[in-house]
């Protein structure tokens, strides 16, 4: 989002056009930007689907093959640290 902020809406300089560019990129981000994850909806329609279905449309995240390394590592390092609390 902080890229998307820059592109979008340029340098802020001070405190209240920083709150600004946060507040515009949010809002561009929730109701105006067709996201592939959501088949080209924008995350309000999706929210608004949601609110209004007696079961609501399923978007799961796919697989990102980085964070699952990411959880290998993490659990290696804790079993490595279980392996040597025993001995």
């Amino acid at each position: 989002i902080k890229d998307m902020a820059r592109v979008l809406f340029g340098k802020a300089h001070t405190y209240e056009e920083a709150a600004e560019i946060i507040y515009r990129t949010y809002e561009y981000y929730i109701y105006r930007y067709p996201q592939k994850r959501f088949h080209g909806k924008t995350a309000n329609q999706v929210r608004q689907e949601a609110l209004t279905a007696v079961t609501p449309e399923q978007y799961p995240i796919a697989p990102s093959r980085r964070i699952e390394r990411f959880w290998e590592g993490i659990e290696k390092s804790k079993a490595k640290h279980q392996a040597q609390a025993q001995q």
